[in-house]
């Protein structure tokens, strides 16, 4: 019997076991695809991403001390609590976490008014982060993060310092004007801020791209006013 954990509430805590892995589902890379009359084969634009996955559990719900009703009302509020993506996590897949929703209505087989039993669907993104992407590094001097997967990364970096400073990761510059206590750099939104200050207009970014950490090895190193790097590195796969 395993465990699911969607927004931080385990299902042990509901009464919930699930009663087998679920399916592995290879996510679709996205691409569109074009034909050409008179032309043989199509026509094929790779837009460098994945569609989201479907993650199902098949569930039994039981207990001596709640009826079915109590249990299904407090299941459907737990899928239903969030909008939008929210964490999702399960014992077969201990170092990795999801992010999925759930948009689906159903029912819950009533087994003798104490047990039920039916299927959730989870609508997730095609990643899987790992928890060790989410284990931030301190950066005092210069050094080299290792990419552990085959994806590239968008990091979260936060720079500490004042004054003027230049940060270097892999083939990336970040020049940084008019540092006050840190700035933080989130590479997937295209935001630099400190706390709600937008900050964009202090950064130059060399590539017109804020950093990525490539598979592999990526050396950063920073000069200037800036005296230290916070990098949380947000490692994924599929």
């Amino acid at each position: 019997m395993g465990c699911v954990t969607f927004n931080g509430i385990q299902s042990q805590d509901l009464h919930i076991q699930v009663e087998a892995p679920p399916e592995y589902e290879t996510p679709e890379r996205d691409y569109d695809v074009q034909h050409v009359p008179g032309r043989n084969g199509d026509i094929v634009q790779d837009n460098g991403s994945y569609k989201n996955v479907d993650r199902p559990y098949k569930i039994a719900i039981g207990s001596f001390d709640e009826t079915y009703t109590v249990m299904a009302n407090r299941i459907s509020k737990w899928l239903h609590a969030k909008s939008g993506y929210g964490r999702l996590e399960d014992s077969y897949e201990p170092d990795y976490y999801r992010l999925g929703m759930y948009l689906e209505s159903g029912s819950i087989e009533n087994l003798f008014e104490h047990a039920g039993r039916t299927t959730i669907k989870f609508n997730c993104k095609p990643q899987r982060f790992l928890k060790s992407g989410e284990v931030t590094q301190i950066l005092t001097t210069n050094r080299t993060l290792v990419n552990p997967t085959d994806f590239v990364a968008l990091p979260i970096i936060t720079v500490k310092g004042t004054g003027n400073g230049v940060l270097h990761v892999g083939a990336s510059i970040v020049t940084i004007t008019n540092i006050i206590n840190y700035i933080t750099l989130n590479c997937e939104i295209g935001d630099a801020y400190n706390g709600l200050i937008n900050l964009n207009s202090y950064i130059v970014l060399s590539n017109k791209e804020f950093p990525k950490l490539v598979p592999g090895d990526n050396a950063i190193s920073f000069s200037g006013g800036i005296t230290s790097v916070e990098v949380t590195p947000n490692w994924w796969t599929i």
